[in-house]
């Protein structure tokens, strides 16, 4: 198979969607790969979003009381403060009580959803709320450094456990998109029997040129396979770099809506491989 850099044919600059961007995302890219971070520009935008984030935290911890709220702010947080803080700390707490319950990876007695907005610009799909809902909190738990607090630990083995088992082999494509999202934020659960037994999924659906059929989010799976070590999610990624030459825009960008969040996808992952 062809080396990835050597597949990866760009015709655009894929950063001028970033700069001067004050999302949470363009943040990072500026930060990270535009080397702005010490500017007084990128730090004034900085304080500025971080503060409008932080912005309407109750008491609690929570933002509205809202599960979904309170992933939306703390992804946001995760691309710009990345170090836990106190407030972090306080809607990690909330979100977790609310979300890693009992009830989490049970059957729902009817099909629950979100609203298709819920995770807009997030690296998460609306599938059945309550598992949504807990994969995400799993996903947040581990990038602010998490893993050891009981819930977590036991909350991961359990969606571990319900993908070795089959329980989740009706489910939708969102759900497992959510599943292995969770899988690949965690360094022990990445290399699991359960996260490749979801990548292999993947590969059963993907055709030779590099496209996973639909519904599977095309974007977020090129994401999240960059960040997995295993070889078959490798084989399935390099195949799919042979797409985005053909789909970059002319600006520069990927993607039909939410340019600069899917361009950042596509950036990240490519930055995570090396190949820009």
């Amino acid at each position: 198979m062809e080396k990835p850099l050597a597949m990866l044919n760009l015709s655009c600059d894929p950063f001028r969607v970033f700069r001067e961007s004050r999302t949470p995302a363009g943040l990072y890219a500026r930060q990270k790969w535009l080397g702005e971070a010490d500017t007084p520009e990128w730090q004034d935008d900085f304080q500025r979003t971080v503060s409008a984030l932080l912005e309407g935290q109750s008491g609690d911890g929570s933002w509205n009381q809202s599960p979904s709220a309170c992933i939306q702010r703390l992804f946001g947080l995760h691309l710009t403060v990345r170090s836990a803080t106190r407030e972090i700390e306080r809607g990690l707490d909330w979100l977790m009580k609310h979300t890693l319950t009992p009830n989490a990876w049970k059957p729902a007695g009817r099909r629950e959803s979100l609203p298709p907005d819920a995770f807009r610009e997030l690296p998460f799909s609306p599938g059945q709320a309550r598992l949504s809902l807990a994969c995400a909190t799993l996903f947040l738990a581990a990038v602010f450094q998490k893993t050891d607090e009981p819930a977590v630990a036991i909350h991961y083995r359990l969606l571990a456990r319900r993908v070795a088992d089959g329980a989740g082999n009706a489910e939708t494509w969102s759900d497992r998109d959510n599943a292995l999202r969770a899988f690949v934020a965690h360094p022990q659960y990445a290399e699991s029997a359960a996260a490749a037994a979801l990548v292999d999924r993947l590969g059963a659906v993907q055709d030779p040129a590099g496209y996973w059929a639909d519904p599977v989010p095309f974007y977020r799976t090129f994401n999240a396979l960059a960040h997995l070590r295993l070889e078959t999610a490798n084989r399935q990624w390099i195949r799919s770099l042979q797409v985005l030459s053909e789909k970059q825009n002319r600006d520069g960008t990927w993607g039909d809506a939410d340019l600069e969040w899917i361009t950042f996808l596509v950036v990240h992952a490519l930055k995570n491989k090396a190949c820009l």
